[in-house]
């Protein structure tokens, strides 16, 4: 059951009147608002606490009641990626990007919302319904609508998503946290088994990076090749703490040193990102045109734009300061760019700092807030920022939008943590 608006005003109220971190559903150890202290010197919004935690929950209650679907039976759930007819093809219900995203939300949202552990249990049971070939602790990328039911349609829908992946992993790290192990499901034992797949299925020995997914192959065109959207440092960290494999601390060291690379010959002017970036021996290039979605496969586009929400969180959590050199340059050109006003920031940009068309999108916006929160010269940009993501209607976003306009906002008011 979905509370309405009183409701969850009236369950919002009471946190703070009781007292704080008040755990509203049984047993939650971060429940939301959790408050997490950042890196010294990082910035958050000019805005009471109160104010932030709770345009933060609305922003999740719509975000639920419009993306989190059961199946038919009602005993799985899953984001539900082409409710608003984005996907092609139409048939498309479920994507594993998404499925990452909404099992965060739910342990993060913990304790502000009183269904957030069922949720993820049915989210989790919902992935364990739906395995990659051959790494059945990993999920298939893609379900469809077959009927009332949710299938693979297609051999190559059961391949992995590397970024999909890294978010189930670290959202199950956050259960153990949350909930603990000992109920219907381990979710530490689930989390390293996730991870030691991920190892296996997604991780390229020859250059120390990601592959895009289990997928690709040596004879591939798209062997070597990278995706800077699943550079996570801050899962990667949680990774290597939990399962004591130093490959994790390996690949954080060699994702930060192809960005910097990669900005220094590319973006020295605008610290932008690609989407995708190919192999050349040791190097790497911006991947060319139609590499894999797109025209726009070497540009600032709709997976580069999530760069610097993950390394901004990287920052905010850890302190590195290797994110927060790669964003300097990038915050400082967001806000001259649009002269301090965030709805002038085009959904995508080609390295040089060309727009690649009149848009706007949270999808963008919400990153750039959390690369913002690491420079303490950029705290009217910040609060700028917050004010259009706060203000934007859901109805001018879909589901990606929507989404990390959500998970963004949950980093900028202080409310994500490391497990």
């Amino acid at each position: 059951m979905l509370l309405d608006t009183k409701s969850w005003g009236l369950i919002f109220i009471c946190a703070y009147s009781i007292g704080g971190n008040l755990a509203f559903a049984a047993g939650e150890s971060h429940p939301f608002p959790v408050h997490t202290v950042y890196a010294r010197g990082t910035l958050k919004p000019s805005r009471r606490q109160e104010m932030l935690d709770s345009t933060v929950l609305e922003v999740y209650r719509e975000w639920k009641a419009a993306y989190l679907q059961s199946t038919a039976g009602g005993a799985q759930r899953y984001v539900a990626c082409n409710a608003d007819g984005a996907f092609s093809p139409k048939a498309t219900r479920s994507v594993s990007e998404g499925h990452g995203y909404g099992m965060l939300a739910a342990v993060l949202m913990a304790g502000a919302d009183p269904e957030a552990h069922r949720d993820f249990d049915a989210l989790f049971a919902f992935l364990r319904a739906h395995p990659a070939k051959g790494y059945p602790a990993l999920m298939a990328w893609r379900q469809s609508a077959r009927g009332e039911a949710l299938v693979e349609r297609r051999n190559d829908d059961r391949e992995t998503a590397t970024d999909g992946d890294l978010d189930i992993a670290l959202s199950l790290l956050m259960a153990d946290r949350q909930w603990g192990s000992q109920g219907a499901v381990d979710y530490r034992a689930e989390a390293l088994a996730t991870i030691r797949a991920i190892r296996a299925a997604e991780t390229d020995a020859t250059h120390g990076t990601f592959a895009l997914g289990s997928w690709v192959e040596r004879e591939s065109k798209q062997w070597g090749a990278t995706r800077p959207s699943d550079f996570m440092p801050a899962h990667l960290k949680a990774f290597e703490a939990a399962s004591k494999d130093p490959l994790w601390a390996q690949v954080t060291g060699a994702t930060y040193r192809l960005l910097a690379d990669l900005t220094r010959q590319y973006s020295p002017q605008t610290g932008l990102f690609p989407d995708f970036v190919a192999g050349e021996g040791a190097a790497y290039r911006p991947a060319h045109a139609g590499f894999l979605e797109g025209e726009t496969d070497g540009a600032f586009a709709y997976n580069a734009c999530r760069v610097p929400w993950r390394l901004g969180t990287d920052y905010l959590l850890t302190g590195d300061e290797r994110a927060r050199v790669l964003l300097a340059p990038f915050n400082a050109w967001a806000e001259r760019v649009c002269e301090g006003d965030p709805a002038r920031f085009n959904a995508g940009y080609r390295l040089d700092g060309t727009a690649l068309k009149e848009d706007a999108s949270a999808a963008f916006t919400g990153p750039l807030a959390v690369a913002a929160m690491t420079d303490p010269a950029r705290q009217k940009w910040l609060d700028a920022l917050w004010a259009h993501l706060a203000a934007r209607p859901p109805g001018e976003e879909g589901y990606y939008g929507n989404t990390i306009r959500l998970l963004t906002m949950i980093v900028i008011s202080g409310n994500w943590w490391q497990p």
